[in-house]
């Protein structure tokens, strides 16, 4: 799961994990019983009250625990056993510390308890405060039968500025990751804008990047990233520019040669001559559609798949020997360049037939749609498979043997898939032969 974090969100967990961390020892802290070196303090202080109970008159009892109390403990003897409540809290720890200590001197009977305190369902907004004030009660059995009873308001352990420790270090600890994440937030906004600019960068033209901000490194890969889309944009364009230039005048002494042939007396070389300007003339231009980088889609518009496929197969074999359809009843509407999307499953259908008998075209709802050219030809090895979109790659084998072709047409088809979003996934086909699937996404879906 951390891989899938980018740089923002990975830093923001690392500060939460911090923070969990933080948290969980404060509140091992609070909730923890009083620690070994708060409550070394505590027995002294209370024998040091029974020994002077102890000396001193019954009548001056009331006067010089009166005097010793305080707003946040109350002292008082009473004759009877106080009885904790049924659903109060004892504080076996607070009583092993003190009997302990007696034990060592003059064994007391030491009760320990808090007041109840509110279910966590029942609990309120206005709760905290009431735990904050609630009792805790300590009585230690005197020498002459009766109990010395402390009433402790709030947690006995130390407090800071009347609250518990624990607490103020997780409120602590949220400011200080709140902070954190504003400002790791504010840190990585400056790549956040440069990799939304750069994903829409298709090479032939540059696009405004986010003004360089943030940290000195930051700050240099914006600019680098600038001047390295300036200059890519302008590769491009030139060699866009030569391979125009470079089309347009082979194809007008292409021209003068086919005018030329026309002349010819012999019809067999006039046929060959001409066959052999044609595949010239499209190896041009699938050169030049190929240099260009990125297929440039027009207009989306809403089309009907089963449409656009029963025209290329009736185009690709009038009467349907060769081509065969298994089409769905229902249309499957996708928002796509129409122009593009023909010219790609023609060059698909037609690379089929160089190299097989019979094609079938299927196609199915998988997610968003997926469209397959099925062809019993011989296939394409396993190895070959992750090539065949390259530019000009022709396999040498009995696949391709005595068949002429340019070696451009899978290439445009990857890029119009490209453009539109979509996978190509190479498979054998039942047939026996290849199989090519382009994966439409549920993106490009549109009711119909």
């Amino acid at each position: 799961m951390f891989r899938r974090l980018g740089f923002a969100g990975r830093l923001t967990a690392i500060v939460l994990f911090a923070l969990i961390a933080l948290w969980a020892s404060g509140v091992g802290w609070l909730a923890a019983e009083d620690n070994a070196e708060q409550m070394l303090s505590l027995p002294e202080h209370v024998g040091s009250i029974i020994n002077l109970v102890e000396t001193i008159e019954p009548s001056q009892q009331t006067v010089v625990l009166r005097a010793l109390s305080s707003p946040r403990v109350s002292l008082a003897v009473v004759q009877a056993r106080p009885d904790p409540e049924p659903n109060s809290w004892r504080r076996p720890f607070v009583e092993r510390i003190l009997s302990n200590y007696f034990d060592a001197t003059h064994p007391r009977e030491v009760i320990a308890f808090t007041d109840p305190m509110p279910s966590w369902r029942d609990w309120h907004p206005g709760d905290y405060r009431r735990i904050v004030r609630h009792r805790t009660h300590l009585a230690v059995s005197l020498t002459g039968g009766d109990y010395l009873l402390l009433d402790v308001q709030g947690a006995i352990r130390g407090r800071l500025f009347g609250v518990p420790p624990g607490i103020l270090v997780g409120l602590l600890g949220a400011l200080i990751g709140i902070g954190a994440v504003i400002v790791i937030e504010r840190e990585a906004r400056p790549l956040r804008a440069l990799s939304k600019a750069l994903a829409g960068f298709a090479g032939d033209t540059t696009l405004p990047l986010p003004p360089p901000s943030g940290a000195p490194e930051i700050r240099q890969l914006i600019i680098a990233a600038d001047k390295m889309q300036t200059r890519i944009s302008e590769l491009i364009r030139g060699r866009t520019l030569l391979l125009g230039s470079i089309s347009h005048d082979l194809k007008g002494y292409i021209m003068r040669i086919r005018i030329r042939a026309e002349q010819l007396p012999d019809p067999t070389q006039r046929a060959r001559l001409a066959h052999d300007l044609e595949d010239m003339t499209t190896l041009l231009d699938g050169a030049l559609a190929v240099s260009r980088g990125q297929f440039k889609i027009s207009e989306r518009k809403l089309v009907d798949l089963r449409t656009v496929l029963a025209s290329v197969a009736n185009d690709g074999e009038p009467g349907g020997q060769r081509v065969r359809t298994e089409l769905k009843s229902t249309p499957i509407v996708i928002r796509a360049d129409p122009v593009a999307l023909r010219r790609l499953f023609t060059n698909l259908v037609g690379n089929a037939l160089k190299y097989a008998p019979h094609c079938v075209i299927r196609i199915w709802r998988e997610a968003g749609a997926v469209v397959a050219i099925d062809d019993d030809g011989p296939g394409i090895p396993i190895e070959a498979r992750h090539a065949v979109f390259d530019p000009f790659f022709r396999i040498e084998d009995s696949r391709s043997a005595g068949i002429s072709g340019t070696g451009l047409g899978l290439a445009i088809v990857k890029q119009i898939a490209d453009a539109h979003g979509a996978e190509i996934r190479l498979d054998t086909a039942p047939e026996g032969g290849l199989r090519v699937a382009i994966c439409f996404p549920p993106s490009s879906a549109a009711a119909a």
